[in-house]
């Protein structure tokens, strides 16, 4: 477990402390977060591997067990030392995702409810934070996902990939999330299911929350779990609200 604390103002907070203290808004991760959805992974990366072999990326150097974050930072790493021009690498980087957008809206029909998450977005919002979703998803599949389970109208904000100058888990993506808020990073925490999400909030600087709704079948975490674990985002506002009447 790692146990983060944050420097403000000239003072250390514990990741508790700076819920209580500062947090004006809540950025939720959607797949396995807010969502249960049924997108077939596996086949995903291996079309997109398909494709990056039909260009000149070598066969069995990229593998659909890894992530799509680790399979385009090896691929643009190739790029660059082959010297694609940046040319072809748009054309291939718009064949990705295509195939991204068409395994995601394929399966929105599918789609269901993390159990209580509606209902607890709801809460939060009455209790005054504003919410907003940064996803590795396309925005129109989150944006369809998020009306599936009547959540859409409680989100000021919805970025999806396409959305930020570079996705999670660069920090550029929840930078542009806290720009669009209006907020400050020490003002917002991140809540999500795995190690992405949680690398992405320790490369920005924010509070984390973890939630265990995500898959069953690996470590979420990737052996780096995080100091504040939920097990939905269901119990969310009751976790608050218990640190506010601390």
């Amino acid at each position: 477990m790692i146990v983060k604390s944050f420097n403000l103002h000239n003072h250390r907070y514990t990741t508790e402390e700076l819920l209580v203290n500062h947090l004006r808004a809540i950025v939720f991760d959607l797949d396995g977060t807010l969502i249960h959805s049924k997108i077939d992974f596996m086949k995903m990366k291996q079309r997109m591997i398909n494709i990056l072999e039909e260009n000149g990326i070598p066969e069995g150097v990229l593998t659909p067990k890894e992530t799509t974050v680790v399979t385009l930072e090896k691929t643009e790493n190739l790029w660059n030392r082959a010297g694609k021009p940046e040319k072809e690498r748009i054309e291939v980087r718009s064949q990705l995702n295509e195939v991204m957008n068409e395994e995601e809206l394929d399966v929105i029909p599918r789609i269901t409810e993390v159990e209580g998450a509606a209902a607890a977005l709801r809460d939060l919002k009455e209790m005054g934070y504003k919410l907003a979703i940064l996803t590795r998803s396309h925005y129109a599949y989150a944006v369809e996902a998020l009306e599936k389970i009547e959540a859409h109208e409680y989100f000021e904000v919805i970025l999806g990939r396409d959305e930020t100058p570079r996705p999670k888990p660069y920090p550029e993506a929840l930078g542009h999330t806290v720009k669009l808020l209006g907020l400050k990073m020490d003002e917002i925490v991140f809540v999500g299911d795995n190690h992405i999400d949680f690398q992405s909030a320790e490369n920005s600087g924010c509070a984390f929350i973890g939630v265990r709704t995500g898959s069953r079948h690996r470590d979420p975490w990737a052996g780096q779990e995080p100091e504040v674990q939920i097990e939905s985002v269901a119990k969310l506002p009751e976790y608050m609200q218990g640190l506010n009447s601390n």
